[in-house]
């Protein structure tokens, strides 16, 4: 058994609960594995500690409505519980195909742990759109499910799911996967390949749903669990509503759909059929319970009866023989404990007196010890006193000579530094004596070289005071006369430059001028065109070409709607028609199916030969037509079923009458058969026989009466004795006439409780003299037996006659049977498929079929009309776009023309002003430059 032990989803779920790259872990919280199998970690791995855990027996997913809580069970039931079917919520077959975008290559893996081996298996889903586009055709939505055994190489932290995974120890929160994602293809390949490289991780890809769910059985992941978890979730309640049954019937659908195979329902068939033919055999199979279970009581008496007399016998021989191994024994084991008694005795007596001796020797040695010791104690003392004294003196000797030697050190230091003082003083005075002459003339040469140098300072300074004062003067000069200039030049350039720009913009205008006429925009010709008349025409024509935008842009927003809504009414056309085709497909199928059904019914024969049976019933009439053709045809089948289910029914219990008849006469034949045997007379009674078994167990000689009439009678006196002795001849015979008392209480006491009159006499009872043969017969008579029970040649007559009788029966046993099993079988059959097909359901399912296809028709009609509308309105659409467009440029090109006069009239008017800012400003730059030389020239 396994339990969940991780989820990874990646690129998958709709846009409010979407999951980029999420795991849910939830190992190592549950209790040890009992029986951890062996496994192998990656080579950078740590090595684990302690044994493996289970994942958490439970959980709780705490998320807000529309967090995605039943996208993930949709989700982890889509690799479980392959198929838009069993999609979680309801029967919707577009669910799963939401949760991808067109670019996704979503992933759904699971990793399940063994309860007990701790043995991991990853099983996962992946799906993507086909050529990268979204679709509403399920046949473009591609999904795939693959397997395997994680381990070194591949495992659920490093999917192949993007082009680059990191192999670095995941951290919570951030994604393993980086890179490009890949495709379907990709993906494949690349866990194939690992696969290839691994043979351990048994890597397993499917894209067919049964072989997937064989393939999760053979796993040990049985999906029918999932089922029930799904239809428990359906509406998000609680689990007690899938129990929550309201009749027997909903409780049988339950288990039925719990235990059977919805695609293999042979085997229930066979089931109920078996159980039927037993139900059917319920009477034969009492009575024979019956007479075994009385058999089986009275030989469980006799057994029990013999085994505790068997066992008393067992227990009292073992009893016995033990006692006498018992007396043996103790005789023996007597005999030898006086002798060891005997032997005890003189040991003890031994023992006393070594052990007197012992103690006389053991107080000798106490003595003696205690005197060696004494004497080892006087010497050990005198050789330690000795040698404590010899310690003390050494001990004084090395406290002296140590404070010698602590003392010399200190000396010799003492000494050396007195050396080293009077070796520096010496050196001092011999250096201050040589270098006397030399520090005097130092002296008188710095006293010489201070009065220099204040001399020298003091005229310095006076002569930088003045030239200092004269700088000051001629820098203010040089200030006021580079500010005139600087001033008179800037003006200059002013006036300059803002004569170029009205020099620049008078261009500009003529320019303007120019490609307004070039434009068609002004009219040179004409000797009074006026800018300021075109600019007002212009923006009369702007206004007149928005005007037509507008109208155009209206039109085409108008035609625009009608496409989208004639694309929008083909769209539900086209989906209409796709569901009516659909449904038309399907009600036919369904048709077919049940009429299929009902043909391989009608085509038994065995329904015809009923039919032909009761051809004088007005019930069922019998089948009309063409000449060579009996067969029914699916619709009388359907008309009559319910008859002929009643004709099987009775065929079926008459069949099993007559075969229990048959048997039953086949099992007397067979009992006869063996009683008689190779060569023999026929069986007496039961009773006769039981009475004479009974009498042989208690050493009473008996024979039944059949047998020994013919064995000590003359075949002629058979006739007289049997008329003589009826009930001894059918009774039994006790050979020894001296032990009839004996018999009598045996058998009284016996309490046989035959259920037939059982005679018992002796040999002379039965050969005593018969009346005379022309005696008077009386109100008793005797029917005449079978000759076979006392004559051996009417015996074997019988036998052979016999074992004809039962070759035939066996054979009418065996064809009755094998009908008896095809009319079961067919009435199986039958009421399966009117409980699948109740009465005019057959019409009905043809009427539908018929209506839906006409239905079909119809929308494809409609969705053709819609179509050549769509064209139109696009058409149309087309159309008006183009006048709008035309009409948005011609308005484009009247708004820049009214711009452009509009422009040009205002500068015109402003260009009689510029001309004349233009004359001052050449007037003022000439008299700035003839002013800025001038000042320039009055520097120093």
């Amino acid at each position: 058994m396994y339990e969940l032990s991780r989820v990874r989803l990646y690129s998958i779920g709709p846009a409010g609960a979407r999951y980029a790259d999420t795991v849910l872990d939830l190992r190592g919280v549950g209790e040890p594995v009992p029986d951890p199998g062996p496994t192998q970690a990656e080579f950078f791995e740590e090595e684990p500690v302690g044994p493996p855990r289970r994942p958490a027996p439970a959980g709780v997913l705490f998320l807000e409505n529309g967090g995605g809580k039943s996208v993930l069970l949709k989700l982890i039931f889509s690799v479980m519980l392959p198929g838009h079917r069993n999609t979680l919520g309801g029967a919707s077959s577009g669910v799963l195909r939401k949760f991808l975008l067109a670019d996704d290559c979503g992933h759904v893996a699971l990793e399940w742990q063994h309860t007990l081996t701790g043995e991991c298996v990853v099983v996962g889903k992946v799906s993507e759109w086909r050529g990268r586009q979204v679709s509403n055709d399920p046949r473009k939505f591609a999904e795939a499910w693959y397997s395997f055994r994680p381990g070194p190489g591949l495992s659920l932290d490093n999917l192949p799911v993007a082009e680059s995974t990191a192999v670095r120890q995941p951290v919570e929160g951030a994604s393993g996967a980086q890179g490009r994602r890949r495709t379907m293809k990709g993906f494949r390949d690349a866990i194939t390949e690992a696969g290839k490289f691994y043979p351990h991780l048994e890597v397993h890809w499917e894209e067919i749903h049964d072989r997937w769910i064989e393939h999760l059985g053979e796993l040990g992941l049985d999906p029918e669990l999932f089922r029930y978890q799904r239809e428990m979730n359906a509406d998000e309640g609680e689990a007690a509503g899938l129990f929550a049954v309201k009749k027997d019937s909903d409780f049988t659908d339950l288990l039925l759909r719990a235990v059977t195979d919805t695609r293999d329902t042979d085997g229930l068939a066979d089931l109920v059929g078996g159980f039927g033919n037993k139900l059917g055999r319920r009477a034969e199979l009492i009575a024979e319970r019956d007479f075994t279970a009385g058999s089986v009581d009275l030989l469980g008496r006799i057994v029990e009866a013999a085994e505790a007399r068997s066992h008393a016998r067992d227990i009292h021989a073992g009893a016995e023989r033990r006692t006498r191994t018992l007396a043996r024994r103790l005789s023996a084991r007597g005999a030898q404990e006086r002798v060891r008694a005997a032997d005890l005795a003189q040991r003890v007596t031994a023992a006393a007196y070594a052990v007197t001796h012992s103690e006389g020797a053991r107080e000798r040695s106490a003595l003696i010890a205690a005197e060696l010791a004494y004497r080892h104690a006087s010497l050990a003392l005198a050789v330690g006193e000795k040698s404590a004294a010899a310690q003390k003196r050494e001990l004084a000797d090395a406290r002296t000579l140590h404070s010698a030697w602590q003392a010399a050190e200190a000396a010799l230091r003492h000494r050396a530094a007195a050396d080293r003082v009077a070796r520096v003083a010496t050196a001092i005075q011999e250096a201050e004596r040589d270098a006397a002459p030399a520090l005097a003339a130092r002296a008188k040469a710095a006293v010489e070289l201070v009065r220099a140098l204040h001399t020298a300072a003091e005229s310095a300074e006076h002569l930088a005071n003045e030239e200092e004062e004269r700088s000051a003067a001629l820098q203010e000069v040089s200030d006021s006369a580079y500010r005139d200039s600087t001033s008179a030049a800037t003006e200059a350039q002013r006036a300059r430059s803002e004569a170029g720009h009205l020099r620049q913009r008078l261009g500009e205008v003529e320019q303007e001028t120019a490609e307004a006429v070039r434009a068609g925009w002004l009219d040179d010709s004409a000797p009074d065109a006026d800018p300021a008349r075109a600019a007002l025409a212009a923006s009369d024509a702007e206004k007149t070409a928005v005007a037509a935008w507008d109208t155009a842009r209206e039109a085409s927003r108008r035609a625009s709607e009608r496409a989208r809504e004639a694309a929008s009414a083909e769209s539900r056309a086209e989906l209409t028609a796709a569901r009516a085709a659909d449904a038309a497909t399907a009600a036919e199928r369904t048709y077919d199916s049940e009429k299929r059904l009902a043909e391989s019914l009608a085509a038994e024969e065995r329904l015809t030969e009923l039919l032909g049976l009761t051809g004088s019933r007005t019930t069922i009439p019998r089948p009309r037509h063409e000449a060579g053709d009996d067969r029914l045809t699916p619709e009388e089948l359907d008309r009559f079923a319910d008859e002929l289910r009643e004709l099987l029914d009775d065929a079926v219990g008459s069949a099993e009458r007559h075969l229990f008849e048959l048997r039953t006469a086949a099992a007397d034949d067979s009992r006869i058969l063996g009683a008689l045997g190779d060569g023999g007379l026929l069986p007496p009674g039961p009773d006769v026989l039981a009475t004479v078994e009974f009498l042989g167990e208690h050493g009473i000689p008996a024979l039944p009466g059949w047998r020994y009439l013919a064995q000590a009678v003359d075949p002629a006196d058979h006739a007289r004795v049997l008329a003589a002795r009826p009930e001894l001849v059918d009774g039994v015979i006790i050979t020894d006439p001296d032990t009839h008392a004996r018999a009598r209480e045996t058998l009284g006491e016996a309490a046989l409780l035959p259920r037939s009159a059982v005679a018992v006499g002796t040999a002379a009872a039965l050969l005593a003299p018969t009346p005379a043969a022309d005696a008077t017969p009386g109100d008793v008579f005797l029917v005449p037996p079978n000759p076979a029970m006392h004559d051996e040649h009417a015996a074997d007559e019988e036998r052979q006659a016999l074992r004809a009788r039962a070759t035939e029966r066996d054979e009418e046993i065996r064809a009755l049977a094998a009908r008896l099993g095809k009319d079961r079988e067919l009435a199986a059959r039958l009421a399966s498929w009117r409980t699948g097909c109740p009465a005019g359901r057959l019409v009905e399912l043809a009427q539908e079929a018929r209506d839906a296809r006409v239905f079909a028709e119809e929308s494809e009609a409609e969705l053709a009309e819609a179509r050549t509308v769509r064209a139109e309105t696009e058409e149309t659409a087309a159309e008006a776009a183009q006048v709008r467009d035309e009409r948005q440029e011609a308005a484009q090109r009247a708004r820049r023309a009214a711009d452009a006069l509009a422009g040009l009239a205002f500068r015109l008017r402003e260009r009689a002003g510029w001309q004349v800012r233009l004359r001052e400003l050449a007037d003022d730059a000439a008299e700035s430059e003839a002013r800025a030389p001038g000042r320039t020239g009055r520097g120093p």
